[in-house]
């Protein structure tokens, strides 16, 4: 089944008003209005406002909940309205909404379940912890999941809506990403991979290095409880 007419687009979003504006500019280029989701998970700034001047559907979750909490609610929006697959893509401009045409066509190509976004990994474009965090999370991810993760942390990806409904989310936060993408593949869901580019973002990341990565470990072990 092809998903050309059918793919929403969820866009997650957190104190991002400075770029939110440009980001649903360019998405509107490929997907229409009325399919595209804009959660606003808490936000302190006009978030919401600005999103929905575009006329998009926008959800504003009345406190920050977390972007696992977003995308769900998202996702679960995206099932109502009978969508076929769902694109994400992250509010603050980092990842390139022009890719959205690369996504459908690497799915209906492959025939697969999941599309994941693929950065460089290039010290030009992306600092060196960051570099070797990625780097050992998608190898973790790997071995959890089965199957070669490249780059189990980009948030760029098309899940087709099949995997949304037979894959339970228990998580909140960014290690959701990941959970997701593991238990789908244990599922024996299709990944495959399309390359991204890196953009560089002027606003300050939401990640908290330790709580997260607290969070992450947690749900590999949780996870390897389940493989047992």
């Amino acid at each position: 089944m092809t998903v050309q007419k059918t793919v929403a687009v969820v866009i997650p979003a957190y104190d991002v008003a400075p770029w939110i504006g440009g980001v649903l500019e360019k998405v509107l280029r490929h997907v229409p209005k009325h399919r595209v989701w804009v959660v606003d998970d808490g936000s302190t700034d006009d978030t919401s406002k600005t999103a929905a001047r575009f006329g998009v559907n926008t959800i504003r979750h009345p406190m920050n909940r977390g972007k696992g909490e977003a995308l769900k609610t998202g996702f679960a929006a995206a099932l109502e309205g009978k969508m076929d697959a769902v694109i994400t893509l992250d509010g603050d401009g980092q990842h390139d909404p022009d890719c959205i045409p690369d996504f459908i066509w690497t799915v209906n190509q492959t025939r697969s379940d999941l599309v994941l976004g693929t950065r460089s990994f290039r010290l030009r474009d992306m600092p060196p912890d960051r570099i070797f965090s990625n780097r050992m999370s998608s190898f973790l991810a790997s071995a959890w999941a089965g199957t070669r993760i490249k780059d189990s942390q980009c948030g760029y990806r098309l899940i087709r809506t099949e995997v949304l409904r037979n894959v339970p989310l228990l998580t909140g936060h960014y290690e959701t990403e990941t959970e997701l993408l593991v238990k789908a593949a244990r599922k024996g869901y299709k990944v495959s991979f399309c390359p991204v580019p890196v953009l560089q973002v002027s606003g300050s990341s939401h990640i908290r290095r330790l709580p997260d990565t607290a969070r992450f470990c947690r749900l590999l072990i949780g996870l390897l409880k389940d493989k047992k």
